[in-house]
């Protein structure tokens, strides 16, 4: 009977273990999935387009469309000279500029703070060389963010994709 009793144990232990083995398994399969879906979905966030013109002439291109349709510009932040003064010594020219329309940015932050989202205006771009050597424009993907935004600012970001690409109409491909 005591032999019977240790085998029913070790019987319940064992399958115990086996059960806590598929769990974890489950879980990690579980984990990783939820972990591909959030690397899509930042993804998603963010647009990337070649540009059709040098490094410093995409940079200044941006600017000068931007102040065209009433953007403001504020300062560029060299990005490639901050990565070199941080140890990573093959930086390749990366800027990124601070561009914004102004009152749509502010109608659109007043819209968020009366939903209680998290204010956020599209108002950076960046401008990089990538290892291939050609030269890219990244922002955020507005269209996206305003498929998603709720009612009450949707169409603000949807003015703000407009803007956008009239600004990179005849720089980006």
């Amino acid at each position: 009977m005591k032999r019977i009793a240790t085998l029913a144990a070790l019987f319940l232990l064992s399958s115990h273990a086996a059960l806590a083995a598929d769990a974890k398994q489950d879980m990690q399969a579980e984990m990783k999935k939820m972990q591909e879906a959030q690397a899509k979905l930042m993804s998603a966030m963010m647009l990337e387009k070649k540009s059709r013109l040098g490094f410093n002439e995409t940079v200044t291109a941006l600017q000068d469309a931007a102040r065209k349709r009433g953007w403001e510009v504020g300062p560029v932040m060299d990005m490639q000279d901050a990565m070199l003064k941080a140890g990573h010594k093959g930086a390749r020219p990366f800027k990124m500029l601070t561009m914004c329309k102004k009152d749509l940015a502010e109608s659109l932050v007043k819209a968020q703070a009366e939903q209680k989202s998290m204010p956020f205006a599209p108002c950076r771009i960046s401008v990089f060389e990538g290892g291939d050597g050609k030269v890219y424009i990244a922002k955020p993907n507005t269209e996206f963010m305003a498929q998603m935004a709720t009612p009450s600012f949707a169409p603000l970001l949807k003015k703000f994709v407009e803007e956008e690409k009239a600004v990179l109409a005849n720089i980006a491909e």
